[in-house]
């Protein structure tokens, strides 16, 4: 197998974002790893992240990381959509008050770390 890519797509801003991608290579050293980010900056209305999340699946990542802040919220949930129909492999990263949508995540078949101290 070649490379492995993953997407990171961020819209708005919880206190892991600016940082999350340098986990996976933090000296840009891995050769198995191919890393794009694509965001919004602050803006989390549905436009702005449904064409993050339209230009992450057109990368054709492995795996998709989304952070976003309460990933409830209207802007976020319509970037879920689109993740869930790519059938791309996709964990999202938010804060507590996405607590509200995890269910909705299970059943979309996404994965999701919420952050608790990110508050």
């Amino acid at each position: 197998m070649g490379k492995i890519k993953v997407g990171f797509a961020k819209v708005g801003n919880i206190g892991c974002s600016p940082l999350i991608e340098f986990l996976l290579d933090e000296r840009a050293e891995r050769e198995d790893i191919e890393v794009r980010v694509f965001g919004s900056g602050s803006k989390m209305d549905p436009e702005s992240c449904v064409w993050v999340a339209e230009e992450t699946v057109k990368y054709a990542p492995n795996l998709v990381v989304f952070t976003s802040p309460n990933a409830s919220l209207p802007g976020p949930s319509k970037a879920r959509e689109v993740f869930q129909k790519s059938n791309i492999p996709t964990i999202i990263v938010s804060d507590n008050p996405a607590k509200k949508a995890t269910r909705l995540m299970e059943e979309a078949g996404l994965g999701y770390i919420i952050v608790e101290g990110d508050v």
